[in-house]
């Protein structure tokens, strides 16, 4: 399969995303107001998992799992120090 550039892709017709990240957390035993971001560290099978099933059903593309990660959401689950 030869790469084209994202615009390229794009300019071809329908690019599909991925879905909501978090739904699928808690669809997958992963409790509501955890750490979302962290789990890229403690589980990244799980959001490996997701990812791939995203692709499995026809995304083009994958935003990844660091909707909050910075400082001062990170804060709230006590992990700020882990951001730069």
């Amino acid at each position: 399969m030869s790469r084209i550039s994202l615009k390229e892709r794009i300019n071809e017709g329908l690019f599909l995303l991925d879905g909501a990240m978090g739904t699928e957390l808690i669809a997958r035993g992963v409790k509501a107001g955890k750490c979302n971001d962290y789990l890229n560290i403690e589980s990244p099978d799980i959001v490996s998992d997701i990812h791939r099933a995203y692709i499995e059903a026809g995304s083009d593309a994958v935003i990844t799992n660091t909707f909050g990660a910075n400082k001062y959401a990170l804060a709230r689950h006590g992990l700020d120090e882990r951001s730069k």
